[in-house]
């Protein structure tokens, strides 16, 4: 199966899974009448949790009906027609990939597959990456058409060693005599 077609099915997943496990607390809330502390306690949890269940099952319903609003499609369009990049990154993918935690450097693309999450960068697209000084440190990649990528190094995002990822990053794109924007 190509790289796509599988990150899309991880990512409807994910959310399929999110929603069962929010209709089980549903059915928890409305036969143990939890919580408790307050009149009808179970009918609101209940409901709560069911709406819930709704809202992220909701999501890979949608995506169906209407393929070009899923995530992974959406990032794919921002650079050129879906089909070829499509085509461009399986079979980049396919081939030899070096991975960093959830960074993946393919021969023209940096890709970010978090498990739960995908963004996509051409290396010819990059202005610059840079490590800003918040706390915690976040590895900043900004575009030439202006989009700002800001990963974090933690268990959500992925565990990696930014200092290795930017001058990985830096080399891809041939970013080492740059100076950052201002």
């Amino acid at each position: 199966m190509d790289y796509t077609k599988r990150k899309i099915r991880g990512i409807n997943s994910s959310f399929f899974l999110a929603g069962f496990v929010f209709a089980c607390w549903a059915l928890v809330c409305a036969w143990y009448g939890f919580p408790s502390g307050f009149r009808h306690g179970g009918v609101a949890g209940f409901a709560l949790f069911a709406l819930a269940a709704i809202f992220f099952i909701a999501f890979p319903a949608i995506w169906a009906r209407y393929p070009a609003k899923h995530p992974v499609n959406h990032e794919l369009r921002r650079y050129g027609e879906l089909p070829q990049v499509t085509q461009r990154l399986n079979h980049e993918m396919s081939g030899p990939v070096e991975a960093m935690g959830p960074f993946r450097f393919t021969a023209t693309f940096l890709v970010y597959d978090s498990g739960h999450e995908f963004r996509m960068v051409p290396y010819d697209q990059i202005a610059s990456a840079e490590i800003n000084s918040d706390d915690p440190p976040a590895l900043v990649v900004r575009t030439r058409k202006g989009r700002h990528y800001q990963w974090y190094r933690n268990w959500l995002q992925g565990r990696f060693n930014p200092e290795q990822v930017l001058e990985k990053i830096r080399a891809a794109a041939r970013l080492q005599n740059a100076q950052p924007p201002a």
